[in-house]
C-alpha cells in the first residue's frame, strides 16, 4: 500500500487492489489547500467540521463513522473502536472512533482525535499495530506526552504523528510535532509518500514523519 499525508488527520491509503481509503477529511480548514480528493472509502473518527468534510471527497465513497467491524471489499477489514475526545470521559468534546485498518497483511491504526491514555479494553481491541497514526499536538487531542504513553502501550512497529501545528495552521492553539519527536528520540526527514508491504515493514524506522501532499492523486 501507499500512504500519503494531507495534513491534520487526513491520510490516504492506496491498496494494491486499486481501492483508495481516506481518513478524516477536513474541507475548508485554515490555510490548507482547498481541493477535492478521490476515495472509495472514508473513515470519520467523529463529526466535527475538520474531520467529516465529505464535500472535499469526490465520487460516492462508502463512509464509516460508527463502531463495529466492516469488510467493505475483499481483503480489507475496518474495525471502529470506541474512545473519547478528551480526558473527562467525553464531557468536553464527545466521542471518538479509533479505526483499525487491516489489509495486505498489515494493521494500520488511526487514532482520530483521541484525548486520553488508552484503557486496557481499548488496547485489547486494537492489538499491536504495524503503523500507528497518532495525534500529538495537544489542546484538542493527546499532547506529546500522552501520545508517547499510548505508543508505549501499543508497541507499534512504526509511528506517524498527525494533528499538529503546520505552516498551514499556524494559528491553531496546538504544538508542532517537535515535542513528540523529542520524546521518541527521533529526527526523521519528512517523506512525500510511504510504500509499505508486510515483507518490508520491519526495515522501516520506528518513527516516520510525512510531508504534506499538495495535490490530489488520481
Amino acid at each position: 500500500m501507499i500512504l500519503r499525508y494531507y495534513g491534520h488527520s487526513l491520510f490516504t491509503l492506496a491498496f494494491e487492489n486499486g481501492f483508495l481509503l481516506l481518513t478524516d477529511p477536513y474541507g475548508d480548514f485554515y490555510d490548507y489547500p482547498k481541493q477535492t480528493l478521490p476515495a472509495d472509502m472514508v473513515t470519520i473518527s467523529h463529526h466535527h467540521h475538520d474531520h467529516d468534510a465529505l464535500s472535499m471527497v469526490a465520487g460516492k465513497p462508502q463512509v464509516f463513522d460508527m463502531l463495529g467491524v466492516y469488510s467493505p471489499v475483499a481483503d480489507i477489514i475496518l474495525t471502529g473502536v470506541g474512545s473519547k475526545h478528551d480526558e473527562m470521559d467525553g464531557v468536553q468534546r464527545g466521542e471518538n472512533i479509533i479505526f483499525v485498518i487491516e489489509a495486505e497483511g498489515l494493521k494500520i491504526v488511526h487514532m482520530g482525535d483521541i484525548g486520553h491514555v488508552l484503557t486496557d479494553r481499548q488496547k485489547l481491541f486494537i492489538g499491536k499495530p504495524d503503523v500507528l497514526f497518532t495525534p500529538v499536538g495537544g489542546f484538542y487531542t493527546t499532547d506529546a506526552k500522552t501520545a508517547y504513553e499510548n505508543v508505549k502501550l501499543l508497541g507499534p512497529r512504526v509511528v506517524i504523528p498527525m494533528h499538529y501545528k503546520t505552516r498551514f495552521s499556524a494559528e491553531m492553539p496546538i504544538t508542532t510535532e517537535i515535542p513528540f519527536l523529542e520524546l521518541m528520540h527521533a529526527n526523521p526527514e519528512p517523506m512525500k509518500l510511504l510504500r509499505l508491504t508486510k515483507g518490508d515493514i520491519s526495515e522501516r524506522p520506528p518513527v516516520i514523519l510525512m510531508d504534506i501532499t499538495m495535490e490530489a492523486i488520481a
